[in-house]
Parts: C-alpha cells; sequence; structure tokens
C-alpha cells in the first residue's frame, strides 16, 4: 500500500528542517527568517510521528522477536550516530585537536555521544534510539489498547513540554541531569505513538482529513500559527520545539500539510519521482546539511547577509546537500552513515511502492 502523502511529508520535513537551522543565524536580524524559522517548527516532530508511522508500518505483519528487532534496527541508526558525531565532534573541535594533545577532548567526546551534543541535530537520533527501545511495547499497548495508550503518551509529552517550557520562562527551575531534557524520550513519545496509531488507522485518517474542508484545515493552521508567534515573542522561545504551543502547532500542520499535499499527490512522474527519491534519502539529508551549513559560512563569510543572503545560502544547502546524497547512495557501504544504497539508475514501477514506506523509518 502505498500513501503518497506520507513520502510528500516526509520529503517535505527535511526541507523544514534545513530551514529551521539555516534562518537560525539571521533571526534576530530578519523578520522575513524569523517568521520562516517559526513556521516550520513543526519539522522535528513531523518526523519523529513519521518515523513512528514508518517502523509499524514495516512491523505490522512481522512476527519478530524483540532481541531481533533491536539487532536490525539498532544497526540502522546507531552506527550512524557513532560516525556522524565523531566526524561533527572533529569538525567542531578541529583547531584544539590540532594544537593539543588529542587524548585530552575523549571525555568531552564521550559526554557528547551520550548527550547527542556533538552537533545541533543529532540529539534527534539519541531521542530515537530510546523509542526503539520501547517501539515493541508501545506496539503491544497500542493493539491492545490504543486509546489509552494514545492518550497516556500524549498527557506524558505534554507534562514534558509544559515542565521545560516553565523552566524556560524562569517560572520553576528543573533539577540538572547531565544531559539536555530534549533529549529524553518522555518529551517525544506522544509523536512516536501517534504515527503509529496513524500506521494502524491510516484508513480512518484519510477519511477524517477528508471530510474537512481545505479552508477550514488552512484556518485552524492559521490560528494555532498565530499562537505560536506570539507565544515565542513574549516569553523569548522562539528556539524551542518543546512547549505546548508547539503541540497544537504541530497537530494542525499534520492535517494541514497532508491535506495540501494530498492536492499534489497527481503531479507529474518525474516531479513525482523527485519527491520520492528525497523521501527516501531524507535521514541523510539531514544527517549532511549542517555541515554543508557550517562549510559555506566558513569559506564564503560575506557572502550570505540580507534576506538574499538567507535564500541563496538556503538553495545552495538544498543543491549540495542533494548532490552530495545522490553521490553517496552509489556507494554500498553508505548505509554506514545513513544513507541508502540506490546502485544503478532505475525508474521504479508503480507497483513497487512497499520499499518508500518501509526503508524511510528513520525520518
Amino acid at each position: 500500500m502505498r500513501i503518497k502523502e506520507i513520502d510528500y511529508l516526509r520529503a517535505f520535513c527535511a526541507f523544514s528542517v534545513i530551514a529551521i537551522h539555516v534562518t537560525a543565524g539571521y533571526i534576530d536580524q530578519n523578520s522575513i527568517a524569523y517568521m520562516l524559522n517559526q513556521i516550520a517548527r513543526y519539522a522535528v516532530p513531523l518526523f519523529i510521528l513519521l518515523s513512528g508511522f514508518g517502523l509499524a508500518f514495516s512491523e505490522r505483519k512481522k512476527n519478530t522477536t524483540f532481541l531481533l528487532f533491536l539487532k536490525k534496527r539498532y544497526n540502522k541508526i546507531l552506527l550512524p550516530y557513532f560516525l556522524w558525531s565523531i566526524i561533527y565532534f572533529i569538525f567542531s573541535n578541529r583547531h584544539q585537536i590540532i594544537s593539543t594533545d588529542a587524548m585530552e577532548l575523549f571525555p568531552l567526546l564521550i559526554k557528547q555521544l551520550y548527550s547527542g551534543t556533538a552537533y545541533v541535530h543529532l540529539y534527534f537520533l539519541v531521542i530515537m534510539i530510546q523509542l526503539y527501545l520501547v517501539f515493541p511495547v508501545l506496539q503491544k499497548w497500542l493493539l491492545e489498547k490504543r486509546y489509552h495508550t494514545l492518550v497516556g503518551s500524549f498527557f506524558i509529552s505534554l507534562c514534558m513540554h509544559l515542565a521545560i517550557y516553565l523552566h524556560a520562562v524562569g517560572i520553576i527551575v528543573l533539577p540538572s541531569l547531565g544531559v539536555p531534557y530534549v533529549i529524553l524520550s518522555p518529551v517525544w513519545v506522544f509523536y512516536f505513538v501517534l504515527g503509529m496509531y496513524i500506521s494502524i488507522e491510516i484508513e480512518r485518517f484519510i477519511r477524517l482529513t477528508q471530510k474537512i474542508t481545505f479552508v477550514k484545515t488552512t484556518l485552524i493552521w492559521l490560528l494555532t500559527l498565530i499562537i505560536l508567534l506570539l507565544d515565542s515573542k513574549y516569553t523569548n522561545t522562539s528556539g524551542s520545539s518543546t512547549k505546548p504551543s508547539t503541540i497544537l502547532y504541530t497537530l494542525s500542520s499534520l492535517v494541514f500539510l497532508f491535506k495540501g499535499l494530498s492536492y499534489a499527490a497527481n503531479v507529474t512522474p518525474k516531479m513525482s519521482s523527485l519527491i520520492l527519491w528525497y523521501s527516501t534519502h531524507s535521514f541523510f539529508v539531514y544527517l549532511i546539511h549542517p555541515f554543508i551549513i557550517s562549510c559555506l559560512v566558513l569559506v564564503f563569510p560575506h557572502n550570505w547577509g540580507g534576506t538574499i543572503g538567507l535564500l541563496q545560502i538556503f538553495i545552495s544547502t538544498i543543491i549540495l546537500s542533494t548532490l552530495l546524497t545522490y553521490i553517496g547512495s552509489k556507494f554500498k557501504l553508505i548505509h554506514i552513515l545513513g544513507g541508502v544504497y540506490t546502485g544503478r539508475l532505475t525508474h521504479a514501477k508503480s507497483g513497487k511502492t512497499k520499499s518508500n514506506n518501509e526503508k524511510c523509518i528513520l525520518l
């Protein structure tokens, strides 16, 4: 069964994450960058939701043992996480590595490995490692007590979001855990469970989105966006995706984007193939694009000023990420870096749709 909207949503979220990281350096001086940054705040939550969807979709008819499941799934995430953490660690500490004893940095590397802080985006993989660990239990609960599991996960994530939010605005002080609160799986478990739930109730979800008019969906989305914008402005939390207003905005964005992308489901075959390519390779794009942004800023430090510069670095990042991902996909060992080996170019047959929904489990 192929669900084009899911593939399109995955590709769309990949571009949205790039937008967040590109605009992050502009939001204090550029109102357009600030607006785009906030609009794209659904990206990471929806990526986690899509990961839950893809994982549940691929495991729906399998009777895999717990140990076999962990071995199969963790091979796809642990090694890429370890290797990319080392790559980004070396890149971030390149001057210290040259000027000091590299072994002095080893404790820092270990800390960044278990905290997901080797680079700005790697915390996502630490979250997914935790969620993979509890997936079999969540799947069992969903099958036995579907609504209880969904509602329970919602309140867990809501409480975690609220606690982090109240800490950020200075109302409460959370105890130090030695790692960022945002890497803890309870913060994100609702999105993951919701993705799993949608994979089970996909026909029902599609019918629900079809019943709601696009105008009504758009108005609800705009309302939740306004709430998010006001929240971010008056509490100075524009850089956070862990607050109650983001949950509300993410849910409306899910329906809004799914509804909107359903109208794009009948695009030309070439355009559809391109979108599906981005969907398949979204994990590698996610992993490599911050490195490209950083290199562009380092090599051409004076080329990215103003709104035009913002647009230029965004487009350049997409082009270079696409190019490197395409080149990487031609090497069989690319999987150790989170890529997907495609070999020689082939035209996918319309009936072979299983791979897109089942390959793209992480993103």
